[in-house]
């Protein structure tokens, strides 16, 4: 496979592919995105690397219904305490 004059190897392809649905995870009550960790405060930035690795849907499996109250707890709170969040308008998961 060429690209722009250079050789594109599958595990550069493997790793461009990967970043496109990256692995959300809970991580010492902070989100963790492709093994980067993000504190509560970090919303922006979240979305803002998102953006940067192109991703088109993140993936999120956790390991039992605790982890899944922890993710759902860890958004809210960086709703709350993000600016670009207004009352109420952190029902989603969606980080436009």
């Amino acid at each position: 496979m060429q690209k722009e004059g250079k050789k594109m190897t599958w595990e550069k392809l493997q790793i461009v592919e990967e970043d496109k649905n990256p692995i959300i995870g809970v991580k010492d009550g902070k989100i963790s995105i492709n093994g980067r960790t993000f504190e509560l405060d970090e919303l922006r930035e979240s979305k803002e690397y998102l953006q940067t690795i192109g991703a088109e849907e993140a993936f999120f499996c956790p390991d039992n219904d605790e982890e899944l109250d922890e993710l759902h707890q860890i958004i809210t709170r960086m709703g709350e305490i993000s600016p670009d969040c207004l009352e109420g308008d952190n029902m989603s998961y969606f980080l436009n």
